[in-house]
């Protein structure tokens, strides 16, 4: 299980989005009629992977409150609402690939000759709309890994002032109130 209140964790995922939004199928593709449904498959399968493993940390963090309240603290909850913020832009970025392949589906059982070996270009009324799926994809994509870098900065500063206050040595009671201990 990731250290949920480690930044390098959220950085980490970030860059998986990344390479997400690179991989979306351009328009020029569509055009050529090159086979997108490679990148589409893996694109679900990592913002599905995403998507359980924010689940699986909800249902973590709720556990470690319930059963070890002493050992999930304030740095862990914050790491768990900061990774939920990304799964409405993750998932309606895997709602935009469901269309994606609902179109791929009905362009290859409609509308492709089988047996030609060549590449078929995709109709225009059937690429504009694949296309404006495509294209609403890569934005919710980078919100989503913006998202996860920015509160790993915040994670740092929790973690850094957690680390400073268990690092100061404890003063003597007396030194506490105000008197000398000698």
């Amino acid at each position: 299980m990731p250290d949920i209140a480690n930044p390098d964790y959220f950085l980490q995922l970030a860059r998986t989005l990344d390479r997400m939004t690179t991989d979306v199928p351009t328009a020029e593709q569509l055009q050529r009629g090159d086979d997108i449904s490679p990148a589409i498959r893996t694109m679900v399968s990592d913002a599905g992977c995403v998507l359980t493993e924010i689940s699986e940390e909800l249902a973590t963090s709720y556990r470690h409150e319930i059963l070890h309240r002493l050992t999930h603290g304030p740095a862990e909850r914050f790491g768990t609402a900061a990774l939920t913020q990304c799964a409405v832009p993750l998932g309606t970025a895997l709602s935009h690939l469901g269309n994606v392949l609902e179109r791929l589906g009905f362009l290859h059982g409609h509308v492709l000759q089988p047996g030609t070996g060549a590449r078929i270009p995709v109709p225009l009324d059937f690429r504009q709309p694949l296309q404006e799926h495509l294209d609403r994809i890569a934005p919710l994509l980078r919100t989503a890994a913006q998202q996860l870098r920015t509160n790993a900065v915040e994670l740092s500063r929790i973690r850094a002032a957690r680390s400073k206050t268990s690092a100061a040595p404890l003063a003597p009671i007396g030194a506490r109130q105000g008197r000398i201990v000698r």
